[in-house]
């Protein structure tokens, strides 16, 4: 008898799932793909769904996420009882698009059976004057300062028997531009060379360039620009800085800012001459570490009486490298006068 029971429990707790599976929220849209046809280019739509809560529990809907910052749904309701419907809007802009795009939609809800609900945005694109990149960004890695670097914009006309592009500068003149129509001997395609030029300051550089075409509609295309030119040696301390100390005791670590860079450091000069120095190389070619050592003057030295008690000078480095001889470090420090 006792063992009896043992299935009929077990009988008794599936059909009471069975029965939760059964009054469960459901999650149902009314339609599961919206196809916008052809677009144009940077154009801009929207449409309307309907969310419908189809089973027996309270739908509560934590989130609808798009795939891409191109489509941006906004949910007029989180949480739906039986029976009740609430509208999803959605946005689609196909500014960085060309040709056919599928983009999806996920809607995480408490549905048992499909939390991450799915649904699809399709739209053929179409463009009178295509641009490489589509994101009108050209963006540079970290070069070293000194080095020019060059890459292209390159510009197709999908229409017009002829293309031509003109520009002439950036417009902080942070960048050389250049351009070449008639690209690869094709009427239809130009180039837009855009060069960091070996003075750009080091840095994070941002600028951009407008490119006046004759494409109709696509009088002008903007071209945002960025770039990072680095020092190709960094140093530990920027500057340095005892202020009332008794002793001075400081290491300052030089090593490169650009990966398989080798370099060597042939000197140093402090115009201090109470601030001492030896040079370390802690790893042959690839770091240095420069020691300073010594003590401030005395107060009654004619330098301190004139200085008031602030002294400065400058700690120079001299490398190898051709595009960075030397690194300069303040050094200062003060005196109880």
């Amino acid at each position: 008898m006792r063992y009896a029971i043992v299935p009929l429990l077990a009988g008794l707790v599936l059909s009471v799932l069975l029965a939760g599976a059964a009054n469960a929220q459901v999650l149902h849209l009314d339609k599961e793909t919206i196809d916008f046809g052809v677009m144009n280019q940077h154009e801009s739509r929207d449409t309307q769904l309907t969310i419908t809560n189809k089973g027996g529990g309270m739908l509560i809907i934590s989130e609808v996420k798009a795939d891409c910052g191109c489509t941006v749904p906004t949910l007029d309701r989180k949480q739906l009882a039986p029976g009740e419907s609430t509208t999803l809007d959605v946005n689609f802009n196909s500014k960085s698009f060309h040709g056919q795009v599928t983009k999806l939609v996920h809607i995480f809800s408490n549905d048992p059976n499909n939390p991450d609900k799915i649904f699809f945005i399709q739209a053929d694109v179409f463009s009178a004057l295509l641009v490489d990149p589509v994101s009108q960004r050209l963006g540079f890695s970290q070069s070293p300062v000194g080095e020019s670097v060059t890459q292209m914009v390159t510009f197709t006309a999908m229409e017009a028997p002829e293309l031509t592009i003109q520009a002439t500068k950036s417009r902080k003149n942070l960048f050389q531009v250049s351009v070449i129509n008639n690209y690869e001997d094709n009427p239809q395609l130009s180039a837009l060379v855009i060069t960091v030029p070996a003075d750009m300051p080091s840095g994070r550089q941002r600028d951009n360039v407008r490119v006046k075409t004759n494409i109709e509609g696509h009088e002008t295309v903007d071209i945002d620009l960025s770039a990072w030119p680095v020092l190709a040696l960094s140093t530990s301390l920027d500057k340095v800085n005892f202020r009332y100390k008794k002793d001075f005791t400081k290491a300052i670590q030089i090593t490169p800012n650009v990966k398989g860079l080798v370099f060597k450091v042939t000197g140093v000069e402090c115009d201090l001459p109470e601030i001492k120095y030896t040079i370390t190389e802690a790893i042959a070619n690839k770091q240095t570490t420069i020691r300073l050592t010594g003590a401030p003057i005395d107060k009654a030295d004619p330098r301190a009486v004139k200085k008031k008690g602030r002294i400065t000078g400058t700690l120079t480095i001299h490398t190898d490298l051709e595009n960075l001889p030397t690194l300069e470090i303040p050094v200062s420090y003060m005196i109880r006068m």
